[in-house]
């Protein structure tokens, strides 16, 4: 007896029917104590299968089959065989079948879990940009109202990393004084232009 057949004999013994729209926005589900994954890399159809100990088997080159309305994709592990099958243009279910020397072992439901992506915080950076010069630099120092260590230019770009009072720590990204890139310190924020904005 063929594998397609031998899987779709359980799937029409056991009502195993389930809508293709369905199984395509889904690819984890619930199959009893069981988490099953299935998913196409650009070679192969995979199967995940996890129990509830976190013991996993991975099964690669999946055969999908359609018969008589029944559609499926059936993996091969030694003289054990995974199905999945469901009826086209139904959504009544669909039943994940194990089969181990023409026997059939194991007939769950599968039920879709929905992906639940973790909420990640938004990261912030803040740029500043020097204005309002009128004459001189802006000194950049060793310390709030500390010695100076390097002059700013209107226009260098700034990274602001912290505020105390009008004193903000930043360090030169870019400007018109490429001598000071890259260094760090205080600045007058008086003398600041600065936008927020998240990053990835």
């Amino acid at each position: 007896m063929k594998i397609k057949q031998l899987f779709l004999t359980a799937v029409i013994a056991n009502a195993c029917i389930f809508s293709t729209g369905i199984q395509a926005k889904a690819d984890t589900y619930r199959a009893g104590k069981f988490t099953i994954n299935i998913f196409d890399t650009e070679t192969t159809r995979v199967y995940v299968g996890c129990d509830d100990k976190g013991k996993c088997i991975r099964l690669e080159d999946g055969t999908k089959w359609r018969d008589n309305g029944y559609q499926g994709i059936t993996w091969a592990n030694g003289d054990y065989y995974y199905s999945v099958s469901w009826k086209e243009d139904s959504n009544e279910g669909m039943y994940l079948n194990i089969v181990h020397n023409n026997k059939r072992i194991l007939t769950e439901k599968l039920v879709a879990v929905e992906e639940k992506l973790p909420v990640m915080p938004l990261t912030w950076v803040t740029w500043c940009d020097v204005v309002n010069i009128q004459s001189g630099q802006l000194a950049l120092r060793l310390s709030p109202n500390g010695k100076p260590r390097a002059g700013l230019n209107n226009g260098n770009h700034l990274q602001l990393h912290q505020q105390q009072g009008i004193w903000a720590y930043v360090t030169v990204i870019n400007g018109p004084n490429k001598k000071v890139e890259g260094l760090k310190g205080w600045v007058n924020s008086n003398y600041l232009s600065c936008t927020k904005e998240p990053i990835d």
